[in-house]
């Protein structure tokens, strides 16, 4: 128990660092930070890009916790598909405009029950969906690491061919990786923050990227 608080005290510490930005603070960026949640010691850690204003925590006054994909229904749609969630609670998720805070509990919840952590590379919120300026990446990078020592992931899923490269530092043809890989349960084992995390590469799973095909590739990892 103790060391579940102390690392949840880590995690705090953080994202008060990150809510300090430079970065936002130079571009008067109203939006607030989206911080990484879930299970500490997870067996899958989902990481994307960068989250935008579709969020309802990103939102300027907003007091209560943050994380990735608040108020956004078709994730969580997608993370049920895949079989990371209860499709009965992932299809219930009603639109952003009547999302309210039993929502949140219910996706809080099922991160925890099913073993998972969901952040972001980059935790600065923007009001467009463009990717965020190498500058950026390269700055929080650091912050993600960290946040992989703290949390200690057993896998971690790449939402995207960015956020593989900037994990792994290679690049990848998603269509031609699974193509050759679709029947294999092993990924290779990247070392990412000093440590060896089999990193496995998924379509982004909404707007974007490609919904039907990344809950296959989850469904596939389970």
């Amino acid at each position: 128990m103790k060391n579940l608080e102390l690392k949840n005290l880590e995690l705090k510490n953080l994202y008060q660092k990150i809510d300090r930005c430079i970065f936002c603070k130079k571009n008067r960026n109203p939006l607030q930070h989206i911080h990484g949640y879930g299970s500490i010691r997870p067996r899958l850690m989902l990481i994307l890009i960068n989250p935008t204003y579709r969020n309802v925590s990103s939102a300027p006054g907003y007091s209560g916790l943050r994380f990735p994909f608040i108020g956004v229904r078709h994730f969580w749609k997608v993370l049920a598909d895949g079989g990371l969630i209860n499709k009965k609670i992932g299809y219930a998720l009603p639109p952003r405009s009547a999302w309210h805070l039993k929502h949140t509990e219910a996706t809080q919840k099922e991160l925890f029950k099913n073993k998972l952590f969901l952040t972001n590379i980059v935790k600065c919120c923007y009001n467009h969906p463009h990717y965020p300026e190498k500058k950026i990446i390269q700055e929080q990078l650091q912050f993600l690491k960290k946040e992989l020592q703290i949390v200690k992931p057993k896998y971690i899923i790449a939402f995207g061919g960015l956020v593989y490269k900037v994990l792994t530092g290679k690049n990848i043809v998603l269509s031609k990786y699974w193509r050759n890989s679709s029947r294999k349960k092993e990924a290779l084992k990247e070392k990412i923050s000093g440590l060896a995390i089999p990193v496995i590469p998924s379509y982004y799973p909404i707007a974007r990227g490609n919904p039907k095909k990344a809950a296959a590739i989850l469904r596939n990892i389970k």
